[in-house]
């Protein structure tokens, strides 16, 4: 057996995205069998793809947020500032505020203590933001605007969905 047709190599990939030109870096792993390389893991560490809070958010969450990523970095941003506002809705159903306009359906969470006042602020923000992009035919929405909707949509999730978890399981930790 010929040792240099067998064994592994290690591939550190340093590129360009062609969509938004931002950069991304990957590992790959390659099995080397009779001479010929066969992809075994493929990690990206840059961006990290697995936010934090995707682990404990719903579904119904983390959809519209993923959603409108990819019209921000398509430049859409009505789109991405519709999508931050469907989020908002989605939070509003998944914590049991199904029925009456997105403002009053904001006001209950809020008068729940499950949003903060500046958690409320920033939801209500983001829903104003959204409507401009659905609504308006005399304003659209640029791209400071719908990158400051995901970035305070990504907070609320962050807050809602990982930290309130977090601080759930620090306190049975400390009881214990």
């Amino acid at each position: 057996m010929n040792e240099e047709l067998h064994g592994h190599s290690t591939e550190i990939l340093l590129s360009k995205c062609l969509n938004c030109g931002n950069p991304f870096l990957k590992e790959h792993d390659y099995q080397i069998i009779d001479g010929n390389s066969y992809l075994t893991n493929e990690t990206q560490f840059f961006p990290d793809r697995e936010k934090p809070f995707a682990k404990n958010c719903p579904k119904i969450v983390i959809n519209p947020y993923q959603e409108a990523i990819k019209c921000y970095r398509a430049n859409a941003y009505d789109a991405c500032a519709i999508m931050c506002r469907k989020g908002i809705e989605a939070i509003c159903i998944d914590k049991g505020e199904k029925k009456g306009k997105l403002v009053s359906r904001l006001e209950n969470l809020n008068s729940k203590g499950i949003l903060e006042n500046t958690l409320f602020d920033w939801a209500n923000e983001l829903r104003l933001i959204g409507n401009d992009g659905a609504h308006s035919h005399d304003l659209s929405v640029g791209q400071e605007d719908a990158k400051d909707s995901l970035d305070f949509f990504e907070a609320l999730i962050t807050y809602l969905y990982h930290l309130v978890n977090q601080y759930q399981e620090l306190k049975k930790r400390r009881n214990k």
